[in-house]
């Protein structure tokens, strides 16, 4: 099993940036990539925050196998995080990424380096999470070590050059998809409704996010994620995230303290329609309210 490198994406959140060094000091994880945007022009206090957070480099010290991203000038969340996970597919075939608003737990990297070697050649998943928020009431096999899903999630996850090569920024799929088009994939009028409201909300630039245009992409080729049932990370971005603005509307799960054995499946796992159908309506809500609610915004 080759490892994999670790990316981790930061701006100017110095204790972020610092706490999630720490967490990767814990774990002496191996072979980073440490990709931090650039300050925004005439902003001297973003000045100094970024090179507050480059400086953190330094403290990584415990491995050889370590490299630095420093972009010159501000790209933005969406042009940064794609420009990195290209470079790190380009150079290594397959990355794990952590965003700096992310803690992640002693699982996450070897749950993902396992499933990166075991499904590298099933073309269908093209995406692996670490952030697992459905209970266990809302899984349809909890027992399970591992589920799929039509839903990836954007702060600690991983993936292979055979899919982020397909990676289309421009939203081609997802503008020129009938509401029938996306229903096959979200499985209801309500939810085709929603997500046709974010795409395009996403394409005018209301949303500034490389993650529905990741979205997009893989719908285009009908691919799934593969998420564990356990939690492998904390999440704090709905108290400081760039773009996350609402407190969010379920409760985080803690970290799983299980074996990572218990997590591998044993079989190719299935889509869990339950759990997505939980995340449809919690997370993106697809629901009437949540198209009326977004058609009112």
């Amino acid at each position: 099993m080759r490892t994999t490198p670790v990316l981790l994406i930061a701006y100017n959140r110095v204790d972020n940036a610092r706490r999630l060094i720490s967490c990767l000091r814990e774990q002496q994880t191996e072979n980073l990539i440490f990709a931090v945007d650039g300050p925004k022009p005439n902003n001297p206090e973003d000045l100094h925050k970024v090179q507050q957070v480059r400086d953190l480099a330094n403290l990584i010290d415990w491995t050889d196998k370590f490299e630095t991203r420093f972009r010159p000038a501000n790209m933005g969340l969406r042009a940064s995080v794609t420009e990195a996970v290209s470079y790190a597919v380009s150079q290594h075939g397959q990355v794990i990424v952590l965003e700096d608003d992310t803690a992640p737990g002693p699982l996450w990297v070897p749950y993902a380096n396992k499933m990166l070697d075991s499904f590298r050649s099933e073309n269908k998943v093209e995406h692996i999470s670490g952030y697992n928020l459905v209970p266990d009431k809302h899984l349809a096999s909890p027992e399970r070590g591992s589920r799929l899903s039509r839903y990836p999630e954007s702060f600690a996850w991983a993936t292979w050059d055979r899919a982020w090569d397909q990676f289309d920024g421009t939203l081609d799929w997802a503008l020129n998809a009938s509401v029938s088009d996306i229903k096959k994939i979200v499985g209801s009028s309500s939810g085709a409704l929603r997500w046709k409201q974010i795409f395009l909300d996403a394409e005018a630039g209301r949303i500034n996010s490389w993650a529905y245009r990741w979205i997009s992409s893989m719908w285009s080729r009908d691919s799934f994620v593969l998420s564990p049932n356990a939690n492998l990370i904390t999440y704090t971005g709905f108290e400081e995230g760039t773009h996350t603005v609402m407190k969010a509307p379920w409760s985080e799960i803690p970290q799983y303290q299980g074996s990572l054995e218990s997590l591998i499946p044993q079989e190719i796992p299935v889509l869990d329609q339950p759990a997505d159908e939980w995340v449809a309506k919690q997370v993106f809500a697809e629901t009437p309210f949540g198209v009326a609610r977004g058609v009112a915004i």
